[in-house]
């Protein structure tokens, strides 16, 4: 039978499907939307920005209810203003009336300009209509965009595009360690990750980049030109972490014959069984036996065992325990300081 530890981590890798579902659902989700972002709405919002800008003021009267390809400047008289901040992210707006007409409409600007501060009510402009909604506002010489215009429309679903890509490739990085790993291991390490980390960091670039740079081109460039450094830093900072370690002063001893003293090894494996609480290093590696007598019944570590790394055990008073990996399982030995270097010498 296996021990406590041993079942646990048994039990983690009866099938991984049901913990593998969360990280793929969020990978997918991400990607999609990363996708329909990048594929489809910010395409529309370049090809709506083109089309503004190269619009010419139409010929004749215009139509202040028209939604018209041609710009529309519809005379207007200012009725009120109001600033913009205070509680929430209000924008600062107009209130206007077009010439022959009893209506009144309030206009959002995109902020507070050199036009917004020079208006008081009463003063003419002109509002700028294309496609039904007003896009401008115009006084004379100047000039300034409402919240509808399309000018760098696209830039919020671009920066959120490229803001998710990373993270999609993150949750499916999860994904893929759940599926080879034991399932309480990795619910325990993924959050605070090298890979994690790399994503997050490449996700809000991402999402930065768009907004600090003029042009798609500029903040592709600037989102590879930091993911090349943060990666190389991921893969060097997982080889740290993989590369076998032990204890300052501590080094691997091959021994000349068979030493025996107690240890266990802990896993979901064949040879991390309850009841063989003995550790037998020798020149033939490492196995784990039911007593130190002669004729005890024991079990081989394979070859297969690699070490990970060496830490103290928590709550154990001396005891240190040797992380190994067989293939995709976990496995443990758990032993005193002073047997470490055989357990590291009969692991090599």
């Amino acid at each position: 039978m296996r021990t406590g530890a041993g079942r646990r981590a048994g039990g983690g890798g009866r099938g991984p499907s049901a913990a593998v579902a969360t990280p793929v659902a969020l990978s997918l989700g991400l990607l999609v939307v990363a996708g329909c972002l990048l594929g489809w709405y910010v395409p529309g919002a370049l090809a709506a920005e083109a089309a503004y800008r190269s619009a010419s003021f139409c010929a004749g009267r215009p139509e202040p209810e028209g939604t018209r390809e041609c710009l529309d400047a519809v005379p207007a008289t200012v009725v009120a203003k109001e600033p913009g901040g205070g509680r929430g992210p209000r924008l600062p707006g107009l209130r206007w009336a077009a010439d022959g007409g009893s209506q009144e409409a309030w206009v959002r600007l995109e902020k507070e300009g050199a036009l917004f501060d020079s208006l008081a009510p009463g003063d003419r402009v002109r509002v700028v209509r294309w496609r039904g909604e007003e896009r401008a506002v115009m006084a004379g010489p100047l000039r300034q965009e409402t919240s509808a215009t399309p000018v760098d429309g696209h830039r919020l679903p671009y920066a959120v595009g490229l803001g998710l890509v990373p993270l999609g490739g993150v949750f499916g990085w999860v994904a893929y360690g759940w599926a080879r790993r034991p399932e309480g291991t990795v619910r325990a390490s993924w959050p605070v990750s090298v890979p994690m980390g790399c994503g997050l960091v490449l996700g809000a670039v991402g999402f930065f980049g768009p907004m600090v740079t003029d042009g798609l081109l500029d903040a592709l460039l600037l989102s590879v030109g930091v993911a090349v450094p943060v990666l190389a830093a991921g893969v060097w900072l997982r080889w740290r972490q993989a590369r076998p370690s032990a204890p300052p002063g501590i080094l691997p001893r091959l021994p000349g014959r068979e030493r025996s003293f107690p240890g266990v090894v802990v896993g979901a494996v064949p040879y991390g069984m309850t009841g063989f609480g003995t550790l037998v290093a020798g020149p033939e590696g490492l196995a784990v036996a039911a007593g130190a007598e002669p004729g005890a019944a024991r079990l081989p570590v394979p070859r297969s065992v690699a070490v990970v790394r060496v830490r103290p055990r928590a709550g154990g008073a001396g005891d240190w325990v040797v992380e190994c990996r067989d293939g995709d399982r976990e496995v443990r030995v758990v032993t005193a300081k002073e047997d470490l270097p055989w357990i590291l010498g009969a692991l090599q």
